[in-house]
């Protein structure tokens, strides 16, 4: 088993559009905070941090593999709730809203194809 904390040491090894990526996914989702009184701030928030503990649990068993997409696997119903709720949410939290959909969305993608290579590269073992 691998110390969680190194999961960071091997993020800023990894090329630099992934570092950045990585951040700007932890900036949006924290970025709930400056909407609280809002019950799906609260709901993605409670997702991030679960989504982050399977990651660390991800990475302590495989390392920094392409596996680790599975970690944004919570984010599939908080996406199909969130898109739902944007018509009627307002202003800058309608902002907010759109962009961590977008953010969500490219980065599910992005995990799905990771994991499927992934998959797809142990089967040949």
């Amino acid at each position: 088993m691998r110390n969680p904390l190194r999961f960071f040491i091997e993020l800023i090894q990894q090329p630099l559009w992934v570092s950045l990526w990585v951040l700007f996914l932890m900036l949006v989702n924290m970025a709930s905070f400056a909407f609280w009184q809002e019950a799906i701030a609260q709901l993605i928030l409670i997702n991030f941090l679960a989504s982050a503990m399977l990651m660390m649990g991800l990475y302590s068993r495989y390392g920094f593999t392409k596996i680790l997409g599975l970690g944004h696997f919570p984010w599939i119903p908080l996406l199909a709730y969130v898109v739902t709720q944007i018509p009627a949410a307002e202003a800058s939290f309608k902002r907010y809203l759109l962009v961590l959909s977008v953010s969500m969305g490219m980065s599910l993608v992005l995990d799905t194809i990771d994991v499927w290579n992934y998959f797809r590269s142990r089967a040949r073992l």
